[in-house]
């Protein structure tokens, strides 16, 4: 426990000069799942541990009010809106104890052996940029089309959520990113849309 807390506390520092950076907050908001599963379809995305105050986002049941299923969009007031991106930002959830509370940003990784990628709640100073559709739908802003030489400037919403059986800490069923145009190499993964509905 005290490892725990000397690593949250070590990273408290890094983590709120990233967020005075992005200096608005939307209001609290959940994240519900889209899906042809119709055991998935509807379940909310909940923070889960995946670690020493990382936690991953796995589907459950629709608690609305419940600290682990709320999350916030933290945003720069002076960006000037992307005409196809709209404004883009970080996805945050709070990581609170007894004499903590943390705003933790979301974080992608790549998996150098897979396309399946976890994405986690991390008390770090970066973040993996996302943004929200006119539907209120979870994405991830391209800026570069590099399926063409030279690179182009290219401005997309790309929405590749997934849930996968995945392994990062512990064996769950979370949200996943697939890297790439490419189906998912995990034969688990089902696709899903996210989508932000505010509390």
């Amino acid at each position: 426990m005290q490892s725990t807390m000397a690593l949250v506390l070590a990273l408290a520092f890094g983590v709120s000069q990233a967020v005075a950076q992005n200096t608005n907050q939307s209001a609290a908001f959940n994240l519900v799942i889209s899906s042809a599963n119709k055991t998935l379809d509807g379940s909310f995305l909940g923070a889960c541990h995946e670690g020493a105050a990382f936690e991953g986002l796995c589907p459950g049941p629709a608690n609305a009010t419940a600290e682990y299923n709320q999350y916030a969009f933290n945003y720069t007031a002076s960006e000037t809106p992307d005409p196809v991106l709209g404004i883009t930002g970080q996805l945050t959830w709070v990581l609170q104890s007894a004499n903590i509370k943390l705003s933790s940003p979301l974080s992608i990784t790549a998996n150098l052996v897979s396309n399946v990628a976890v994405p986690l709640f991390v008390p770090s100073s970066s973040s993996t940029y996302i943004g929200f559709d006119k539907d209120d739908k979870l994405f991830i802003p391209q800026y570069y089309d590099d399926t063409v030489t030279p690179p182009k400037a290219d401005s997309k919403q790309i929405q590749r959520w997934y849930v996968c059986t995945t392994q990062d800490a512990y064996l769950y069923s979370t949200l996943a990113w697939v890297i790439g145009a490419h189906a998912p190499e995990n034969p688990s993964c089902q696709k899903v849309d996210v989508k932000r509905v505010f509390v």
